[in-house]
């Protein structure tokens, strides 16, 4: 029971095509301009694109601040990323952009597994809508930058 996974999954219709929002999932070091709740995100590997590419950045959600190291599982621009998160939290992270007649439907999905056995696991589903609703506004901030830059003709 303690060592089970809190899933949070969110989803948004963006205004342009995958190939636009794509460069804002792998452009490292500014990804705090939509995943607002981020500082100092860096890549820690050789290689910036592919599987293997392992990042950090210091995560700071309802007053807790945390490293989350993570590393490239899953890499097929434009349309999927998926990470594994390598922290005091751990899991997955995976996001998908599918074609769609008004742009790209943009899906999130957060599997995390809680840490420190039971008190963990309390903390961790306590602080499940606090994530979503933050990760409901990275997305919301996502949708923003890219729309805007498709309205602007920036690529």
């Amino acid at each position: 029971m303690f060592g089970s996974p809190v899933e949070i999954e969110m989803s948004a219709k963006i205004a342009a095509p995958p190939e636009a929002v794509w460069p804002y999932l792998v452009d490292w070091e500014h990804l705090d301009q939509w995943m607002l709740e981020g500082r100092g995100f860096k890549v820690t590997s050789a290689h910036r694109e592919g599987l293997g590419v392992t990042a950090e950045a210091s995560i700071r959600i309802a007053g807790i601040t945390t490293t989350d190291p993570v590393e490239v599982t899953r890499w097929e621009p434009p349309g999927a990323l998926e990470i594994s998160h390598r922290g005091w939290v751990a899991g997955e992270g995976l996001m998908e952009c599918t074609p769609a007649p008004w742009g790209t439907f943009f899906f999130w999905k957060e599997t995390l597994y809680p840490p420190l056995g039971l008190p963990g696991a309390i903390g961790l589903r306590f602080f499940k809508p606090i994530m979503r609703r933050v990760f409901v506004r990275d997305i919301r901030v996502l949708k923003q930058l890219v729309e805007k830059a498709q309205d602007e003709g920036v690529e």
